[in-house]
Order: structure tokens, then C-alpha cells, then sequence
């Protein structure tokens, strides 16, 4: 079986958690022995640039990638929108990449093509038109639902009127694109319910695996973190939302407490700028380690779709977590690590794990078994192997 993989950004070096989830799908489908070549198309931009050096040596897998100018235009997005297009998934399409997929198929004869996220779904009908391989789409969110929050919750109303217009011309490419495919990989298992009430084709619920590591979380320090990518929204909108309405309420009762944020563009928000407690770190190479540099992790998140891998990457570690309803969705927590629904929640919950070591302790057992056995490699491997078969058989 030869598999085609086209991912909207390079899967290396993994930068954030899209990237993490590409990288562990890669490392999972590469060890399925029926599996014969992967080749892992990726486009590259401005923003996520393809550097050779920093792809490893997978055997069997070839790496590829052609640079697209997904810059945002004023004129381009107002002619999409008024054309009832969706500007958030045309600016990823170039002839060139088209050329070039084409000669991939031409070069290989694909029994499985398979779209990382959305956006590079664009190219479905052009590989349709030389290959005869069933399609799969790789569903990390549904992506206009994180559009339509946001227009909902935007006060401007010039704002609220274009994401509203940008939320309804996602949806109706994103519905069109999840009833075109053969089969469907959500992340998250609410994401799977949703999309099986609109598709009757083969879904399969295949979470991102995690690599079971050691308890090392020192469970007698009470700093707070948070890590995320800050170019993408909700990560920035949610970290803004803690610093003013929930930070305060712990720096009366723990007046030295503080709060380390790291991630891309972290350093960028002036919201976090020049307040006592709260220590920006920006880009890290290494997630795990500033995770466990400290005691308790938390995910402010507001607005959002589909599973938060950074989330699942704390609990993994066995960090006691505070989180919201969104920050939580997908995951299907049990009832033993408690979801924020309300700000009063959030904090109460917060402060009760600060307030006291042995809570601390419990919630980073029950993540860290939790994770164990849900998302292990071994788990989740074994779930796409019967994903493939089934795929295949048809």
C-alpha cells in the first residue's frame, strides 16, 4: 500500500501542537508493516518555512514541499467573500503545487490519500482528476466553529459582519469536503459525533498518541504555566482573558505567585507586558521541559474546536491541570479532573490545587493514567492498523 499524506505546514521541527499531531500520525501510520512508501507532501509559507536539516530519516517516507504565499490580501479576501468562497482555504492554492502533486501520482500510483487538516483539502479535486485513491481527512477541528465563536463574541460590528461572512463560507466548504471524502480521522471524539450526523462515510476517532514518559513534576512547587502557539487566536484571546479576570483573584490570596508563558509570538502581547507574576518566555524548543520546570498547568481557553494537544501533553506529564469546558472538549475526561465551566470555577479550582499539595498529587495521577490508557503509542497504533484494513477491504 503506497499513502500520500499533504499536510498545510512542514510537520518539522514541531513548533506547535499541529505540528505535534503530524509528526505522532507519521510515526504511527510509517510502523504499519502493510504500508509499503509515504510520501509526505507539505506546502511551506512565510510563516512555516520547510528547512531540510530539521526533517528526520523515517524509513520508508520521502519528504516534499512547495512553497504558497498564504499571506492575507484585503482585495483577495473581499473577492472571495463576495464570490461565496472560502478565503481561509483558497489562499493555499497554487498551480504550481498542483503540478506538482500531479507528477507524484503519475510517479506513484497512490492507494490512500490522506489531508492533514483543512486546508490542504483544496487540491482534492485536482488529485481526483489523476488518481484513483480513496481519500481521508485528518479532522484536528471543526474549523468554522472556532470562526463563528469568534464572530459571536466580536463587538465591532465591521468586524462581526466579515467573521461572520468568513464563518459561513468555511462552513459551507468545510461540510462540502467532509461528505467528499471516503473516510474521515477526527482527533477529537465530539468532533466524531458531530461529523458522523453529517456523513454517513466511515469515521474513525484515531487520537493523537502520546509518548508515555515518567512522573517528574514536582508536586511542591505552585508556579503556574501555560504554552501555546500565540499566532493562533483562542491561544491568545484565552491567556488575555486569565491575566485580567482570573490572575488578579489568585495574587490576593498568593501575592507570589507567578506565571511563566512560552510559545511563538508570546512576547507579542501587550496585555501581558509590565504586569507583577507573569514572566513571558516566547518560542521554546522544548515544550516538555518548561512543562515540568513547573507545578501546575493551566488552559484558559474560551473559544475553540477540537482536541488541544498542549493540554494533552501536560497531562501526559502527570501536571496537575485547571481547564475550561473548550480547553477540555474531546477528551473525554474522567470525572476525577475537574472542567472549569464559569471564571468562579476556574478560579476556586485553581486555588484549591495551589491551597494544597496532596489535590495537586491526586489531579497529576489521574492525568497521568488518564493518558496511559487512552493515547499511548501502542493503543493507538493498533486502532489505525484496523482503521487501514477496513479502509482497504472496501
Amino acid at each position: 500500500m503506497n499513502v500520500l499524506i499533504l499536510s498545510h505546514k512542514p510537520p518539522f521541527p514541531i513548533i506547535d501542537g499541529g505540528c505535534y499531531a503530524m509528526t505522532q500520525f507519521l510515526k504511527n501510520i510509517s510502523s504499519i508493516e502493510t504500508i509499503e512508501q509515504i510520501e509526505y507532501f507539505s506546502i511551506h509559507t512565510h510563516k512555516h518555512p520547510f528547512i531540510t536539516e530539521d526533517f528526520p530519516e523515517i524509513k520508508n517516507v520521502n519528504f516534499s514541499s512547495s512553497f504558497v504565499d498564504t499571506k492575507i490580501y484585503f482585495i483577495d479576501s473581499l473577492i472571495s467573500i463576495i464570490k461565496k468562497k472560502s478565503y481561509n482555504i483558497s489562499r493555499f492554492y497554487s498551480k504550481s503545487v498542483k503540478r506538482e502533486l500531479e507528477q507524484l501520482c503519475k510517479k506513484m500510483n497512490f492507494d490512500i490519500v490522506i489531508f492533514e487538516g483543512l486546508f490542504t483539502t483544496i487540491y482534492q479535486k485536482d488529485i481526483q482528476g489523476f488518481s484513483n485513491a480513496k481519500f481521508g481527512y485528518r479532522a484536528h477541528n471543526i474549523e468554522h466553529e472556532i470562526w463563528q465563536q469568534l464572530a459571536k463574541k466580536e463587538r465591532n460590528s465591521i468586524k462581526k459582519f466579515f467573521l461572520k461572512l468568513l464563518a459561513k463560507n468555511l462552513k459551507t466548504k468545510e461540510l462540502e469536503l467532509i461528505n467528499s471524502v471516503d473516510f474521515i480521522l477526527p482527533l477529537s471524539s465530539k468532533d466524531e459525533v458531530d461529523i458522523k450526523n453529517i456523513n454517513k462515510n466511515p469515521s474513525f476517532h484515531i487520537p493523537v498518541s502520546i509518548d508515555i514518559q515518567k512522573q517528574k513534576i514536582d508536586f511542591s512547587s505552585v508556579s503556574l504555566c501555560f504554552i501555546g502557539s500565540f499566532n493562533w487566536i483562542p491561544n491568545r484571546e484565552g491567556i488575555v482573558w486569565f491575566i485580567k479576570n482570573i490572575f488578579p483573584r489568585i495574587k490576593e490570596n498568593y501575592p507570589e505567585i507567578s506565571i511563566n508563558i512560552a510559545g511563538i509570538e508570546s512576547e507579542k502581547i501587550i496585555e501581558l507586558k509590565g504586569i507583577d507574576g507573569v514572566n513571558v518566555k516566547g518560542f521554546v524548543k522544548n515544550s516538555s521541559d518548561f512543562l515540568l520546570e513547573n507545578g501546575i498547568f493551566i488552559a484558559p481557553l474560551i473559544t475553540g474546536s477540537g482536541v488541544k494537544i498542549k493540554v494533552l501533553e501536560a497531562l501526559s506529564l502527570g501536571m496537575p491541570c485547571v481547564l475550561t469546558e473548550i480547553a477540555a472538549e474531546g477528551l473525554d475526561l474522567p470525572t476525577t479532573i475537574n472542567i472549569s465551566k464559569t471564571a468562579d470555577d476556574f478560579t476556586n479550582n485553581l486555588l484549591q490545587l495551589i491551597n494544597n499539595e496532596s489535590d495537586r498529587k491526586q489531579r497529576g495521577a489521574d492525568s497521568f493514567s488518564f493518558v496511559t490508557s487512552k493515547f499511548s503509542y501502542k493503543k493507538i497504533n493498533s486502532d489505525l492498523k484496523k482503521c487501514l484494513a477496513s479502509i482497504s477491504s472496501k
